[in-house]
């Protein structure tokens, strides 16, 4: 029975955790790749200890991120986290935010050791004799069998090796003890085991390996003695993968054995006494694998180099001295940089046009085999070996070794292979029409023959010749009767044809005829064609694809970047022939799938996309040279057109014509334009590519880059631009000003080239603004949310066009929006400056204007409507915090003594409809006991109020520019947000009839349009949700009264103000009022006229008082107390939309409203 066949339950087995290994790997590689930064920071303790706590000290990260000690010490951890309320948060916070990734790693871990304890499984099962008529004997002997059983072996070690390499112990150890502490033992049942699997090795990659290390590593869950070596012993002796056939030739014999010799490496480490006490053995492995190379791939070019890796090795050390001799390397790269050489000349003469072609392959193609076997042989010497670190080595290796000339080998091996694979396809598809072709030839001319000596054909004077003529019609019968189904027969007929072919050519009649002997040779040319045609096999194509892998210099060919990018500078063309590198690059992913495919695996487009994508990124570095050149000429471009060329008027004086020629601008213009054409000629040129399983078009390849260029001049220029040293208002205009133009003549210029570049540039622009506002909106406000929006997480952050990230020289901000939010704050500070809501700005204490109309225009020049409403959302969420934190403010206060006295003076002033006995006494006595508390959420309600203006403002900006800009979705939307809430209404007032707008498909999307027009209103938002505060309305109403006695009107500016300088604690009491409005808004509004009409009554109270006797004549004005409320009634009403005159009239008597002046004693 077939090993692999379906009904084989050991084959199959052990195939799928094969292809479970190799999956693995590739969550492996992934995950490696996403490790949160937090895990990475202070694994490795500097040699000198430094006093300074570092950022993840200061934090308090070590007290809630533990190695394995902790599972010795957890209640004393777990008590400390407890008793501090900060380090709870910090946990919880952690939690929230990598709780899911964790979960990641823990199932990677757990299910590593899953796929050794299935090996184990199945070693254990295979010497109980559980599969029938097989044991470990029969099972090697098998080919498939022992390919198999080595690679379960290999790719457990490699796990091994690359869980050291990718995933750092102390950084496993945090992961798992976070893991076990977030979801507690019961969910983690295999946890000791995993925890044996990945405890900290102490090994750190790039440093010296600890003592007896990788040996210890692979022996926490050992492979059986007697397995590894009956394996290693097959492994030595036997050519399991049958590459032999591949590399004829002997010098050849270590790059066929390349892959048992990896797999070798790895398995002696379950059997270390090979390495260090049995010479003979290595000595054997060493001559029959390691002759003439010692540094090898030992996973997707993860280089070794084993006069390293041995040398803690005795027996090993001692096998690998030859190949280790220094004249015996000096020898072998002389002969490769030589090889190197002559097979560049070589390639250059076969490639040359017109050489290459159909008949030329059919000719030669095992001459070409060879030239392909003797290029990749001498391409993996070189790469491999060049990685060295050891000096005297490198030195010799690299001495006349030229990078470029290596790389040139690379390119136009890899044109060569593809053209060839090419064409060989191409005959393979057009085979069986050859074949025919030549068949009907040769068979035809037998047949002219034939009717030639039949002597019966018009003007031939050659005698009649019934024998020839019978036997060349028997000829071209025999031609037509050929199978081409029976490749083997028909070979052999073929060659008898054309032995008797020459043979005919000795008659006289024949030999004196030259037209005849032309036939005859034609004829034996078709046979000819036809043998070569009968050898184009499939075959062909694996070998090549065999001897063209190009996985071992996966990590080398990374250094090669800059040199590709120089020669693309150079000549932008030559991206075609690089086309050709990267197809043969992506024989980085016929490893791992191999198996995967046969064991027709879930896993296959998950791997294959991991690789892929890998494959498309190198290809993206690569090409990024084109569009950072561009941009580098962009700026040329920029510069003439912004400062340099004078834009022609639409009149002008016919004598000042010759001014606005500027031919020297103009052709500088036109040079670097045609420059930027040339650097995208190349890349237009290439054809699609499936590189893996992802398509590479090279005008989205191209755009892409264009887009990440873009995104990083426009990060940069925002970036630098955003900065404000002085926080002075000139300075931020200034700022403000330069950005404004700066970007202009970058759209301009960026929109001037996007027909000779194939794009559209407008469409981009807008997309990467809104993309690079959106992102930093996002970042900025991580710092309000508990749950984080990492870069892996964010919907605009993108692996192809990353936005940078740029350190921030404010450490209150992460970036440019938090510098833009934090300035335009501090030029509206409610302490500085004053709210004019006539002038529609902020002035200073001199009458000058600081922001107003002008500066949210200028806004809107600089960083636009993705900016503005970037800005817009980051100061919302800035209101959110101040909210929060004055809710927990509030019932803090509450809870520490408020609520007893709001109980009782409550008791004593309801019902608000009646006027209380001892009013006035009662409003001083309580407001003496709450003033001094009251007034410590002045700040922040002022500091919501300031907030809260500047985004009228912005809605505001916003809603004009859409009128103008976009008036048909400006109506648009404005009539369907009428008609929205019209539905609202009427399904309130008829919820029977009338259904509610559905929510998720209207409400949400439309609000998203309708804050971006403008049509909303921000101090009719509510920005929190929160539980009641107990006498919350009274709360509110002594805080009024806290604030009264230091207001005034300002008759010449028609505003309400302090009486107190601003540097004695005054401050903008038009910010106050929006504050409140705005905080009373996130409650019921019952709330509201609860607080109304708690300040009717003391408005009434003290008019009563004031009434005159009845004898006196004149009326008395109101007292100062009634004003002041009176005062801040109307500031209120004039910002609340929902409150007017006759809401008023309620809470007071319609007389009190007629008889109030803005001044006393008006």
């Amino acid at each position: 029975m077939d090993f692999l066949a379906e009904s084989n339950i050991a084959g199959q087995t052990l195939l799928r955790l094969v292809s479970r290994g190799n999956a693995l790997i590739a969550e492996l590689l992934r995950l490696s790749q996403n490790i949160p930064p937090l895990f990475l920071e202070d694994i490795h303790p500097p040699a000198v200890k430094s006093k300074t706590p570092t950022n993840f000290q200061k934090k308090g990260y070590p007290f809630i991120l533990f190695d394995f000690s902790y599972l010795n010490k957890s209640e004393l951890y777990e008590k400390r986290i407890e008793t501090e309320p900060k380090l709870q948060e910090l946990d919880q916070e952690f939690r929230d935010n990598h709780i899911e990734i964790l979960k990641r790693f823990y199932m990677l871990f757990e299910s590593i050791y899953r796929y050794v304890n299935d090996l184990l499984m199945y070693l254990e099962e295979l010497d109980k004799g559980v599969f029938i008529q097989l044991t470990l004997e029969i099972l090697l002997l098998n080919t498939d069998g022992k390919q198999l059983l080595s690679e379960a072996i290999y790719l457990y070690g490699i796990m091994l090796i690359l869980l050291d390499e990718k995933i750092e112990g102390l950084v496993r150890e945090r992961m798992l003890i976070a893991y076990l502490r977030y979801k507690g033992q019961t969910e983690t049942p295999l946890l000791d085991e995993v925890c044996k699997l990945c405890q900290n090795t102490l090994y750190v990659p790039g440093q010296k390996k600890p003592a007896n290390y990788p040996e210890a590593f692979f022996k926490r869950f050992p492979i059986p003695d007697t397995v590894s070596h009956m394996l290693l012993g097959r492994l030595r002796t036997d050519d399991i993968y049958n590459q032999a056939s591949a590399y004829p030739l002997p010098e050849h014999r270590s790059t066929a054995l390349s892959t048992q010799a990896v797999m070798l490496y790895v398995i002696l480490y379950f059997s270390p006494d090979i390495l260090n006490n049995e010479q003979a053995t290595m000595r054997e492995i060493v001559d029959k694998f390691f002759p003439d190379n010692w540094i090898i791939s030992i996973y997707l070019g993860i280089t070794v180099d084993l006069s390293i890796a041995w040398s803690q090795y005795p027996a090993a050390r001692s096998a690998l001295l030859n190949s280790l001799q220094l004249s015996s390397i000096q020898n072998l790269t002389t002969k490769h940089l030589k090889l190197m050489d002559q097979n560049i000349k070589d390639l250059d003469q076969i490639l040359t046009e017109g050489n290459f072609t159909l008949d030329f392959i059919l000719e030669s193609s095992p001459k070409l085999m060879a030239v392909a076997r003797s290029l990749n042989v001498n391409i993996r010497w070189i790469l491999l070996h060049c990685t060295t670190t050891v000096k005297k080595i490198k030195d010799i290796i690299l001495k006349d070794l030229d990078n470029i000339t290596l790389l040139t080998l690379i390119m136009k091996t890899a044109q060569f292979e593809f053209e060839l694979k090419a064409k060989y396809k191409e005959l393979l598809d057009t085979k069986e029409d050859r074949w025919n072709t030549c068949k009907k030839e040769g068979s035809e001319r037998m047949k002219e023959l034939s009717e030639f000596f039949s002597g019966e054909k018009a003007l031939t004077r050659i005698k009649k010749n019934e024998s020839l003529c019978k036997w060349f019609a028997e000829i071209g019968d025999k031609i037509n009767q050929l199978d081409f189904y029976d490749s083997t027969a028909a070979g052999r007929k073929i060659q008898q044809l054309m032995q008797a072919l020459e043979e005919v050519e000795q008659f006289h009649e024949i030999e004196t005829n030259l037209q005849i002997k032309q036939f005859l040779e034609d004829t034996r040319q078709y046979l000819n064609q036809m043998i070569r045609i009968v050898n184009i096999k499939e075959q062909f194509l694996g070998i090549l694809s065999l001897i063209s892998d190009m996985s071992y210099g996966w990590e080398k060919i990374q250094d090669f970047i800059p040199l590709m990018q120089e020669k693309i500078k150079v000549d932008p063309k030559c991206v075609l022939m690089l086309r050709s590198t990267f197809l043969k690059l992506s024989s980085i992913m016929e490893l791992p799938l191999v198996r995967i495919n046969q064991a027709q695996s879930r896993d296959l487009y998950s791997v294959s996309a991991f690789y892929s994508t890998e494959l498309v990124s190198y290809v993206r570095k690569v090409l990024s040279i084109i569009p950072r050149s561009m941009f580098l000429i962009l700026n040329e471009i920029i510069e003439l057109q912004t400062n340099k060329l004078q834009e022609f008027p639409t009149k002008v004086e016919k004598d000042k014509i010759a001014d606005y020629f500027q031919l020297d601008n103009r052709y500088f213009l036109a040079r670097a334009t045609h420059a930027i054409s040339v650097f995208t000629e190349g890349i237009l040129a290439m054809e699609k590519t499936l590189v893996g399983v992802i398509e590479v078009d090279p005008k989205k390849l191209l755009e892409d880059g264009i887009r990440k260029e873009l995104v990083l001049q426009i990060s940069n220029a925002i970036d630098k631009a955003m900065v404000f040293p002085s926080q002075s208002v000139p300075e931020f205009f200034k700022r403000l000003n330069q950005l404004a133009a700066q970007l202009d003549g970058f759209r301009r210029s960026f929109q001037y080239i996007q027909d000779y570049v194939n794009i559209y540039g407008l469409k981009i622009w807008q997309e990467e603004f809104s993309r690079i506002v959106n992102y930093n909106v996002e970042q900025e406000c991580n710092s309000f949310l508990k749950t984080k929006v990492y870069d892996w997480q964010s919907q605009y952050q993108s692996e192809a066009i990353p936005i940078p990230i740029f350190p921030s020289p404010d450490p209150e901000c992460h970036n440019f929006i938090g510098r833009l939010a934090k300035q335009i704050l501090l030029n509206t500070d409610f302490v500085n400056t004053t709210y004019l809501d006539q002038m529609s700005g902020w002035y200073n204490e001199k009458g000058i204007e600081v922001t107003g109309i002008r500066t949210f225009s200028l806004l809107m020049n600089a960083v636009g409507v993705f900016g503005v409403t970037g800005l817009d959302r980051l100061i919302s969420f800035k209101i959110v915090k101040e909210l929060q934190d004055l809710v927990a403010t509030s019932r803090l206060m509450l809870t520490k003594g408020l609520l007893p006295i709001l109980h009782k003076l409550r008791g004593e002033l309801l019902p608000t409809s009646t006027i209380p006995a001892s009013s006035e006494k009662t409003y001083q006595t309580v407001l003496g006991k709450v003033s001094k508390g009251l007034s410590n959420i002045i700040g922040p309600l002022c500091r919501i109020g300031q907030m809260q203006l500047i985004r009228r403002h912005i809605a505001a900006l916003l809603n004009f520019s859409s009128r103008i800009d976009s008036k048909q979705l400006f109506h648009s939307l404005e009539a369907f947000n009428i008609g929205l809430l019209n539905d609202v209404q009427a399904h309130y007032l008829n919820p029977d009839v009338n259904p509610y707008p559905e929510e998720d498909l209207i409400l949400g999307d439309m609000t998203a349009y309708l804050e971006v027009s403008g049509i909303s209103d921000p101090l009719t938002k509510i920005y929190i949700s929160t539980s009641p505060l107990d006498q919350f309305p009274l709360m509110m109403f002594l805080l009024i009264l806290t604030i009264t006695p230091q207001l005034q009107f300002n008759k010449q500016l028609s505003i309400l103000q302090t009486n107190v300088p601003r540097k004695k604690g005054g401050f903008d009491v038009t910010a106050l009022v929006v504050g409140l409005i705005t905080f009373l808004k996130q409650f019921h509004s019952v709330h509201t006229q609860t607080m109304l009409a708690y300040l009717g009554q003391y408005i009434r109270t003290y008019v009563n008082t004031s009434v005159p006797p009845k004898a006196a004549k004149q009326p008395t004005d109101i007292p100062a107390e009634a004003h002041n409320a009176l005062l801040f009634l109307e500031a209120f009403t004039k910002f609340n939309d929902h409150f007017d005159r006759k809401n008023l009239d309620s809470y007071l008597p319609p007389y009190i409203l007629d008889h109030f002046n803005h001044t006393p004693n008006a």
